[in-house]
């Protein structure tokens, strides 16, 4: 088939990758989208005496941020919690700020893979890497697509993101029951709107988690290439 965007020819395909690592001088780390300011001080009534506060800043693309900013706020901020071995900064503050430059769909997604890059990028010891990807049931078709444009999302019957940590995969053998158990252990997040039946919503999770491992590896790829590219210029 062809999608409206009319640069992928199938319904599982993710739009190609594009990040940018490092790009603010006065941020411990950015990525494309995001900055993290931290580990640093913080103020008195957010201190906690045996890990770092984080917190999560959404600001839209125009004018000043709304409840949806809010409410991403917040899914950033409770998933990332658990991920960031904040115990190694007490009674400091890390401070992650979403700045969106550009929205053709999937945008919560494309926030939580610029986050964890640019927490990659400022040092922030995790646990394990995350990866999203969205995904939408047509409402004409009732085909699953993947990484879904403005447009699409206009069509949709249902919306649904999903993110997933690094610490599982599967493979093309794995028998289904197996691949359920598999997205159940490594979803961190998820969150659907619209109208959909139970088995639409687990169609979904299986086809965004093996989407994600793709995902992870860009992740892996960009920061091993910054990691390369500073280790030539402290060489040169």
């Amino acid at each position: 088939m062809s999608r409206l965007d009319r640069t992928r020819t199938s319904a599982h395909q993710l739009r190609p990758f594009f990040s940018s690592q490092n790009l603010l001088n006065r941020a411990d780390g950015s990525a494309q989208f995001d900055f993290v300011v931290g580990p640093a001080e913080v103020k008195l009534r957010d201190e906690k005496l045996d890990k770092a506060t984080l917190e999560v800043v959404v600001r839209p693309l125009v004018g000043l941020p709304g409840i949806k900013d809010k409410a991403r706020e917040q899914a950033i901020r409770e998933t990332l919690e658990p991920l960031v071995l904040s115990g190694l900064h007490p009674r400091t503050g890390i401070q992650i700020v979403v700045q969106t430059m550009k929205d053709d769909g999937s945008i919560l997604a494309t926030a939580f893979n610029a986050t964890i890059l640019a927490l990659l990028d400022a040092g922030i010891p995790l646990k394990s890497i995350l990866g999203a990807v969205t995904c939408i049931v047509d409402s004409e078709t009732n085909q699953i697509l993947l990484d879904p444009t403005s447009q699409e999302l206009a069509n949709a019957k249902s919306t649904h993101t999903f993110v997933f940590d690094n610490k599982s995969s599967i493979t093309s053998n794995t028998e289904s029951k197996d691949q359920e158990d598999a997205v159940e252990v490594a979803t961190l997040y998820s969150d659907s709107t619209g109208l959909f039946s139970e088995e639409e919503y687990f169609k979904c999770a299986q086809i965004c988690y093996k989407a994600v491992q793709a995902v992870h590896g860009f992740i892996r790829t960009a920061v091993q290439k910054k990691l390369e590219k500073e280790q030539q210029q402290i060489h040169s």
